[in-house]
């Protein structure tokens, strides 16, 4: 009856005095987790589109570049500023569409003189604004190029316009 007891208050004890697991980090598909990624660094903030393409998914990881200029070289690297930001979006994985192909979106700022985005013009390379910022939309994959899913969503810095983000 005692060794009954000694085990309940250590358990007790134990169970009280143990750290609460942390909380899980916010899903990829959620406004926090999107504000965390974004939150790294200060600089130019990141233009989104508020619904995706049909076949597309909600990304996962979200980068960020720096100009310096060094000896009249511009050389991009990670830092505490971000004068370009970018994402990739994947053809969802339960998609049938076989003619979905990768796609980058890069923001930088207009007035922005060192090229951190690609400034092409072409079938796999859409340029559009959003206010003073200049947005690349380009296809990585070789097989597809066709962005033109991409040439009409409506764009936004707002992340509570986003609709694909909850």
């Amino acid at each position: 009856m005692v060794a009954l007891g000694l085990l309940a208050a250590v358990l007790v004890f134990w169970h009280a005095t143990t750290p609460a697991a942390p909380p899980e980090p916010p899903g990829p598909s959620t406004r926090a987790y999107v504000r965390m990624h974004l939150d790294v660094v200060r600089g130019v903030r990141m233009v989104l589109p508020v619904t995706l393409p049909a076949g597309y998914d909600y990304p996962t990881s979200y980068h960020y570049a720096t100009a310096q200029i060094a000896d009249d070289q511009t050389t991009v690297s990670g830092h505490d500023r971000a004068d370009s930001r970018s994402v990739v979006f994947y053809p969802a994985r339960n998609n049938a569409r076989a003619d979905l192909t990768i796609v980058i979106l890069c923001v930088q700022s207009a007035e922005l003189k060192d090229e951190l985005c690609p400034s092409i013009a072409d079938s796999r390379h859409l340029q559009r604004h959003y206010r003073h910022m200049r947005v690349a939309i380009y296809a990585t994959g070789k097989a597809h190029w066709d962005v033109d899913a991409w040439k009409n969503v409506q764009l936004t810095a707002d992340l509570n316009q986003i609709r694909w983000l909850h």
